[in-house]
């Protein structure tokens, strides 16, 4: 295939000239060679992913070549502070210096129906607090004040998104006035469709040339046959690690009890009346066995869900919600609130009913489990591989880049690439073309990784003691400026605890404060400590002098009695596969380097990765797994660990 240069060459000036406009910008090689190989990657109509370290600048080094070809593109990304940044920043920026050359372009960001406000729950609100005029025109005297607000602000403004609200409102109310998708009857079914805030954002992507989404959005479209989202071209996933875990959810169900009561309260609150009452309290009733069930029920894989108790508490209540629902369906609803009451619970019970049966009778490739954390059991089914519903939905329909700055296991991208479902022979629709780029950091002057090779390996009952110790000893030479990341909440306790007793720093423990507010504190107080677990291994962005130091306690392998995990090392090994070597050993080696890349953020930014866990000198795969972390020196001596950290926090 004889690959024409027009769309390279548009791009490499689109960089050039870019690079140029930006205030401080510099030319990046790395940048430079993603820009090229994308560009490349569009006009073959193939595959690509790209490994970009750190400091790459990835998201320019996908969108130029993407919007110099003049297709239609969908960005993905995992986490909703990047989406906020392409859309806000990114891409305006993009806008004004490429239309100098002639590039023009929209772009829109579509989120998921809980970040809206839906006027249909606002409507039921205001009728149940005593305004019937569903037009926002109340008496300011009758209703709640977040409620009040929420009304005036529904009138005023043009997104409905809850982020462009101009004061706090607390989930629980927001919960009342908005819809997650499984409750949404679309515009067509429901009497405020027309002026839904939702189906607005979408009807504004049918028109944009770059459309910004999340991960778990994109499943739902492929998982809807493409019904979610505009038609497209081409989709860019960055935060591509992600993709594996996100897909297996979104194409997978979730059974808590929430559900069942979210389920029994709209009826109850939408029937009413003495002749429902019969079928309400039957409802209820099954719907607490179903609590007591889900509570009862011991954690781990569920092999067949309809031969246990929950499975029969399961059935149990499927019937009851049928007989609620078709009674629902008989009503004749009068006001605006109560139509689109009605259209709302009809969805949210048939999606509810869908899901019993999904759950009683798994598919084949599926498995289904219980498992349960803080209080809150729930049921789940999901794909074992993601692989194979990616390469017949999305990989043989149209060109995919995946980019992420940690996509390599072992200096190879091929063992992700295999798992998403890429062809291992390359050949087309399903073969991909694979490109690794470094950081602009220089490692070798700002970073160092000590692994305490001389502990006890994680399993002796010595190690969590000699832990404990070496921590205390990093920090205490870091001057505090540490993020500790653990692999349990038990680690995440003892450590914390240790510190906060034999340390004069702050210690910050996850859990402690809201995500956001945690971070805030460790920025602003310069010799904090924050105490972490999985939610902080990655995605964590505190450059400067506030983050010097990185503990990380052990190989964070999936666990072993992970019911999905082992489905997953089953599989592999039934195709002939090592499933320590496809299945543990990429997830270890790429969250392991997410965890490490939480140091180094800017070319100004110093200090070391220290790595806990033995294994890593003292096993043959620990050798393979350093290979995936950023090329920062390595070292085992702790003194000159220590050394290193106090010339970082010595002055700068």
């Amino acid at each position: 295939m004889t690959v024409s240069t027009d769309l390279p060459d548009r791009a490499r000036l689109a960089l050039e000239h870019v690079v140029d406009r930006k205030p401080g910008g510099r030319h990046r090689g790395g940048q430079a060679e993603m820009v090229e190989a994308i560009a490349v990657a569009i006009d073959e109509g193939g595959h690509l992913l790209c490994e970009a370290g750190p400091g790459t600048g990835k998201s320019f080094g996908y969108l130029i070549p993407a919007l110099c070809s003049g297709k239609r593109v969908v960005v993905s990304t995992a986490t909703k502070s990047l989406q906020d940044q392409l859309s806000t920043r990114d891409l305006p920026f993009l806008a004004g210096v490429l239309a100098e050359l002639g590039i023009r372009f929209t772009w829109a960001t579509v989120k998921g129906r809980k970040n809206y406000l839906c006027r249909s729950r606002l409507v039921e609100r205001l009728e149940a607090e005593g305004d019937t005029s569903q037009q926002g025109l109340f008496d300011p005297e009758v209703l709640p004040e977040t409620i009040r607000l929420l009304a005036e602000w529904a009138d005023l403004n043009s997104t409905g998104d809850r982020d462009d609200l101009p004061a706090y409102v607390p989930d629980e109310v927001w919960s009342e006035v908005s819809v997650a998708g499984i409750e949404c009857p679309g515009r067509d079914g429901c009497p405020q469709g027309d002026g839904c805030f939702a189906m607005a954002a979408l009807d504004n992507a049918q028109e944009a040339d770059v459309i910004v989404v999340n991960h778990h959005l994109y499943g739902a479209d492929l998982m809807m046959g493409g019904s979610v989202l505009p038609e497209h071209d081409l989709v860019v996933f960055d935060e591509a690690h992600r993709l594996e875990d996100t897909m297996a959810s979104t194409f997978g169900i979730d059974m808590t009890e929430g559900r069942f009561w979210q389920f029994q309260r709209s009826a109850a609150s939408y029937l009413g009346g003495a002749s429902a009452k019969p079928l309400l309290n039957q409802l209820t009733q099954r719907v607490r066995e179903v609590d007591g069930a889900l509570k009862g029920a011991p954690f781990g894989r569920v092999v067949e869900p309809s031969a246990t108790p929950l499975g029969a508490a399961l059935s149990a209540v499927s019937a009851a919600a049928g007989n609620v629902l078709r009674a629902i369906r008989d009503t004749k609803p009068s006001t605006a609130g109560s139509l689109g009451a009605r259209a709302r619970i009809l969805r949210l019970g048939g999606h509810l009913a869908s899901d019993i049966t999904m759950s009683l009778s798994p598919p084949d490739g599926h498995v289904a489990w219980v498992e349960g954390e803080g209080g809150r059991t729930s049921f789940r089914v999901a794909p074992i591989e993601v692989g194979p519903l990616l390469a017949e939905h999305l990989l043989s329909m149209k060109p995919v880049v995946l980019t992420s700055a940690t996509l390599s296991v072992g200096g190879s991208v091929r063992p992700v690439a295999v798992r998403l479902g890429f062809a291992e022979d390359l050949e087309p629709p399903l073969g991909y073309q694979s490109l690794r780029v470094g950081s602009p950091f220089d490692y070798d002057e700002q970073a160092r990784i000590y692994v305490a090779a001389r502990l006890p390996e994680p399993r002796s009952p010595d190690y969590q003691v000699a832990a404990l110790d070496e921590t205390q000893r990093l920090v205490e030479a870091s001057g505090g400026r540490a993020l500790v990341l653990t692999t349990s909440y038990r680690m995440l306790e003892a450590l914390a605890g240790r510190l906060k007793e034999t340390t004069p720093f702050t210690v910050l423990v996850q859990g402690g404060l809201p995500k956001r507010r945690l971070v805030e504190q460790f920025e602003n107080d310069e010799t904090s400590v924050l105490v972490a677990t999985m939610g902080f291994w990655e995605g964590l962005d505190v450059p400067g002098r506030s983050l010097e130091l990185v503990v990380i306690d052990k190989l964070p392998f999936p666990r072993p009695d992970d019911p999905l995990w082992a489905a997953r090392r089953q599989a592999a090994e039934q195709a002939g596969f090592s499933a320590f070597h496809a299945v543990d050993l990429p997830r270890a080696s790429i969250l392991l380097a997410q965890g490490a890349g939480r140091l180094i953020r800017t070319t100004e930014d110093r200090g070391l990765v220290a790595l806990l866990d033995s294994r890593l000198m003292k096993r043959r795969y620990g050798r393979h797994i350093l290979r995936s972390l950023p090329p920062m020196p390595r070292t085992t001596s702790p003194g000159a660990a220590l050394a290193f950290l106090r010339s970082a926090d010595g002055p700068s």
